[in-house]
């Protein structure tokens, strides 16, 4: 089976959780004898270069299609490689060959995909639609901040029609959640499965614990791995800001990832200064290195508060096994394991910070080999298996 998968983001050596999960995707179909084909479009300027990936537009050319394309970039992708003819061309030159399957990850290039079987006359061609999120709820909530209500509606409404649109169109839909399977099931009666979010397995160097030594400095620390995308900002500042004693003096909270120098330069942090001085910035770090913290971490934190699907990073912290004090939200996906040994769960900053207080002031958390071993349905091995059938299945391959 020839499978073109199409995203708006380069998958080898990914650092967000997108990037991931389509690094994971092509494994998982390949694996399964599929001959895979990826391309698409660079939906920032701060990804590399990468072979089959259009370069990032530029936002005078997004401005063209969408006014002020701020944290809108995606949407008005979407609808500058359906309308305008160049653009359309040089992402339909990537496509090498007429596949049985095109799988749209997210509804970005969903319209271009449609346009594109008819253009090319691919009549046999299924598209699935991979989606990662109920995106027009998770884009409401990161724009609410910085539009006035009716641009606002405006915004998020263009989100909803472009995602209604490759649920309702797509002849397969793959979401991460049953949270999401069940919102997607009332809109389409396309076939539909859920493949969630989840984490290989990493091996623990020497080379990663001195490196996350010198970053804790042998203290104890809770962890917070993330991007700087705006939910993870706000979801920190939302549960952890405001008054803040929930670590002692010789114990330090380490961001890893790209929110750690993010969230130092916000100005929000110097509001709470017992946070502040708890903060360690660690920046984007090597594996090794994040090996290292997820090993040597008293507990993980994660301060979710918004978005649908699950989170990359919540299965990254079961598998570790340490303390996790976490949200409903953060925990979507992984439900079962709310209540587990050394699961700390709360919506609320006074309770997060109470559980972040409480299990930083435990002694290491140390797993049963059942419990350990329940948690091997985190990992992506388990939770992809079932995809490859699912579309054999789904489209008569």
């Amino acid at each position: 089976m020839k499978l073109l998968l199409l995203c708006t983001y380069p998958y080898s050596n990914g650092r967000h959780g997108g990037q991931i999960r389509v690094a994971n995707l092509v494994d998982c179909y390949r694996s399964a004898g599929f001959l895979v084909e990826v391309a698409g479009v660079l939906g920032s300027a701060n990804y590399p270069k990468s072979e089959g990936f259009v370069a990032f537009p530029g936002l005078q050319a997004l401005s063209g299609v969408l006014e002020n394309p701020f944290l809108m970039e995606d949407a008005a992708l979407a609808q500058l490689f359906v309308d305008n003819d160049s653009y359309y061309c040089q992402l339909a030159e990537k496509i090498q060959s007429e596949p049985d399957v095109i799988h749209v990850e997210q509804p970005w290039l969903f319209g271009f995909v449609r346009r594109l079987v008819v253009d090319k006359g691919w009549r046999k061609t299924k598209i699935l639609y991979g989606s990662q999120n109920i995106e027009y709820q998770l884009k409401a909530k990161i724009l609410a901040p910085h539009l006035p209500p009716a641009k606002l509606e405006k915004h998020v409404d263009k989100v909803k029609q472009l995602e209604s649109e490759a649920t309702l169109q797509a002849d397969a839909v793959v979401c991460v959640s049953e949270h999401d399977l069940q919102w997607t099931r009332q809109r389409t009666q396309a076939p539909s499965i859920v493949a969630a979010n989840g984490v290989s397995p990493w091996t623990v160097t020497s080379k990663g614990i001195d490196a996350a030594n010198k970053i804790s400095g042998c203290r104890k620390f809770a962890l917070f791995c993330a991007s700087a995308h705006p939910p993870n900002m706000e979801g920190f500042f939302e549960l952890l800001s405001n008054g803040f004693g929930s670590l002692s003096q010789d114990q330090s909270l380490v961001i890893a990832g790209s929110a750690g120098p993010a969230i130092t330069n916000d100005a929000r942090l110097a509001t709470s200064a017992r946070l502040a001085e708890r903060v360690v910035s660690a920046g984007i770090v090597e594996n090794d290195c994040l090996g290292g913290l997820l090993e040597t971490t008293h507990c993980t934190v994660l301060p979710v508060t918004q978005g649908g699907g699950t989170n990359l990073k919540t299965a990254e912290a079961l598998w570790a096994g340490r303390f996790i004090v976490s949200t409903t939200t953060a925990m979507r996906g992984f439900e079962q394991f709310i209540g587990s040994p050394g699961v700390f769960v709360s919506d609320k900053p006074a309770g997060f910070k109470q559980n972040l207080r409480l299990a930083m002031a435990a002694p290491p958390l140390r797993l049963s080999c059942e419990d350990l071993k329940k948690r091997e349905v985190v990992l992506w091995s388990h939770t992809l298996q079932n995809l490859p059938q699912f579309i054999m299945e789904s489209f008569k391959c």
